[in-house]
């Protein structure tokens, strides 16, 4: 329904985290570029928007196996696969960067469990009747991923605020988000909203009900009521696949 990869910056991300590669690993995958050597600095520079020429993204969609037109323009599928060929004999693929250290949780005979991975945390809770959250780059703590999450990219976890969702979510609670999932009617999720003057987004626990070219309408479950918000303010709507006591 919606995706936030309306920026290429995001999209370059994406890639990156899908692969489990660290800034650094990403740049030595990429080599060197028409006689230039990428490095982990220019990557930052390319997430964070500071432009990218169009050899570099070539290079990227080449060696991580993901359509070019997609890369540049959005147009397409999001990708179900990315590869590192000349990462997977170093076994790099699964050092999901410092940020997502695997645990093994548990064990059948000899063979693993599939690892849980650690997901940020996100929000700062400003509360007001609708239980709004700011949601900028503060560190608020980590927690470990429900296994449907292990996997994905940008995964994060809010704590719910205020009990505008009473019974579905109580005060206190946490909410695992898939930010790639797709949101259908009546699906819980967070939506991230612009506010225009200058703070970082706002953020609200809802039920998704509509979007058009025109509003985001989500539902509040208490007390019960449609909230609207202009469609030219809606940064991402990502779907919450579960939640449940901190």
């Amino acid at each position: 329904m919606f995706f936030p990869m309306g920026k290429l910056a995001n999209r370059i991300k994406w890639v990156r985290k899908r692969a489990g590669l660290s800034q650094e690993r990403f740049a030595e995958a990429l080599g060197t570029v028409e006689g230039t050597k990428v490095t982990r600095g220019a990557v930052g520079n390319w997430e964070l928007g500071k432009g990218i020429s169009r050899v570099n993204l070539a290079a990227i969609a080449e060696k991580f196996s993901v359509p070019l037109d997609w890369l540049e323009f959005a147009r397409g599928e999001i990708p179900q696969n990315v590869s590192v060929p000349e990462f997977d004999s170093l076994n790099l693929r699964t050092q999901i960067n410092s940020e997502q250290p695997t645990v093994q949780n548990a064990r059948i005979v000899t063979d693993p469990v599939r690892g849980f991975v650690r997901i940020p945390i996100r929000g700062l809770g400003m509360g007001g009747r609708e239980g709004y959250l700011i949601l900028g780059d503060q560190y608020l703590g980590d927690v470990l991923a429900p296994p449907a999450l292990a996997d994905v990219p940008d995964a994060y976890a809010v704590y719910v605020i205020g009990d505008s969702m009473l019974e579905r979510y109580r005060h206190g609670e946490i909410v695992y988000v898939h930010p790639y999932a797709p949101v259908r009617k009546d699906d819980d999720c967070v939506v991230q909203i612009i506010t225009g003057d200058g703070e970082p987004p706002h953020g609200f626990v809802k039920r998704f009900v509509s979007m058009d070219d025109k509003q985001l309408r989500v539902q509040q479950l208490h007390p019960k009521k449609i909230l609207t918000f202009p469609r030219g303010r809606v940064l991402a709507v990502h779907r919450i696949i579960m939640g449940g006591p901190a």
